[in-house]
C-alpha cells in the first residue's frame, strides 16, 4: 500500500505527496518517462516497466537506482491520463495507485507534481515546472530570462541537463526550475561559476515572486 495525500495547491495544480522516496519514484516512473524519457523506446509509448528497469540499469551501470536518483516529479494532467489510457493492463501495484489518483483528479488540463511534502526545495522546484506549463505570463518571464543568459552558461546548463537524463524538449523548463531551486546540484552546475549561479538564482526567484 502506497501512502499518499492529494492536494490542490493552486487551481488545477495537484500535489501527490508521498513521504517514502522509493514509493514516490516508482509511482511516477511510468508516466514521467512516458512524458520526458530521453529514449524514444519509452517517450510517448506504452511500455513494460520491466523493460524500462533493464534499460535504466544498462544506461547507468549500477543496478536500477531510479528511486535514489529522482525525488521530484511533474507531468501535465493530459499527458498523465494519456499514458494510463494507453496502458492495456495494470502491471504493478503502483499502476493501481496511480489509477486511483487519476480517478480523483477531474480536470483534463492542469498539472500534477510528486514530492515528499509541500514545504521543501523539491516541492518548490516542481512548482516552478507547474507554473511554467500553466501560467503563460510566468513562462514568458522565465523564457526571457533564459534567453538573456550568456551562451557559454546556457550551453553548459543544456549539456548538464541532457547528461542528467532529461529530454531536449524540457531543457529551458529545467533551467528555470534548477536556477531557482536546485542550482547546488553538482550534476546541474558542472562547469559554471558558483558565485554567478547564486546571482542568477536570485534574479529568477525575484522575477517569480509575483506568481507564487
Amino acid at each position: 500500500m502506497v501512502k499518499y495525500q492529494l492536494k490542490e495547491v493552486l487551481p488545477n495544480i495537484f500535489a501527490v505527496i508521498v513521504k517514502d522516496k522509493y514509493d514516490r519514484a516508482m509511482l511516477f516512473c511510468r508516466a514521467q518517462e512516458y512524458y520526458e524519457s530521453p529514449s524514444t523506446k519509452f517517450r510517448g509509448k506504452e511500455f513494460s516497466i520491466w523493460d524500462y528497469m533493464k534499460w535504466y540499469h544498462e544506461q547507468n551501470g549500477h543496478g536500477f537506482s531510479y528511486g535514489g536518483d529522482w525525488s521530484g516529479f511533474n507531468i501535465p494532467i493530459s499527458v498523465l491520463k494519456e499514458c494510463y489510457t494507453k496502458l492495456n493492463k495494470t502491471e504493478t501495484p503502483y499502476d493501481k495507485v496511480m489509477d486511483q489518483i487519476l480517478s480523483r483528479i477531474l480536470p483534463n488540463t492542469g498539472y500534477v507534481i510528486g514530492c515528499g511534502n509541500t514545504t521543501g526545495t523539491t516541492f518548490k522546484h516542481e512548482m516552478c515546472h507547474a507554473l511554467y506549463h500553466t501560467n503563460k505570463d510566468y513562462k514568458k518571464q522565465m523564457d526571457d530570462l533564459t534567453k538573456g543568459l550568456p551562451k557559454k552558461y546556457y550551453d553548459a546548463f543544456k549539456k548538464n541537463i541532457l547528461a542528467m537524463g532529461y529530454a531536449t524538449k524540457v531543457v529551458n523548463d529545467e533551467i528555470q526550475a534548477y536556477l531557482q531551486y536546485g542550482f547546488e546540484e553538482s550534476r546541474f552546475n558542472k562547469g559554471v561559476n558558483f558565485k554567478q549561479l547564486k546571482e542568477y538564482s536570485q534574479i529568477y526567484r525575484e522575477a517569480a515572486k509575483r506568481f507564487n
